[in-house]
């Protein structure tokens, strides 16, 4: 039978069997493990958001045009007394990003437009200034 020992080199045995990872190190890969699933249910469910639902990028607002609604009629608008008409899949929002209708469209409201790509006329995107 032949019989082996294990040499200690400072300090430390050369014996793998009793070896064991540092703790510290498993605490890294469980928080590393929550951090990684925190970040896909939050890019899930974030991603789940309607557009209305987040507020305007500043960039987006650049684009648009300023202006108050000078006139509402049956298939036209008037700002600043030009006539526009609105695309039939025009989106209109409110100030803080929900979508509203077409009977929000008022005198007087102090609007933010955009115009269809290629267009003079007609308003593809459009942010309503409603008073409180």
């Amino acid at each position: 039978m032949t019989h082996t020992t294990n040499k200690k080199v400072g300090g430390r045995s050369n014996d793998l069997r009793g070896s064991r990872r540092n703790p510290s190190s498993d605490q890294f890969a469980a928080w590393s493990t929550v951090l990684l699933l925190t970040l896909l249910i939050t890019a899930v469910w974030g991603s789940s958001r309607s557009f209305a639902d987040q507020p305007l990028p500043q960039q987006m607002v650049v684009a648009y045009k300023d202006g108050t609604i000078t006139g509402v009629y049956e298939t036209t608008i008037e700002i600043d007394r030009k006539t526009y008409t609105l695309a039939p899949d025009a989106i209109l929002l409110g100030r803080r990003g929900k979508e509203l209708d077409a009977r929000h469209l008022r005198v007087d409201i102090e609007v933010k437009y955009h115009l269809e790509k290629g267009s003079t006329d007609k308003i593809d995107r459009m942010i309503l200034y409603l008073p409180y």
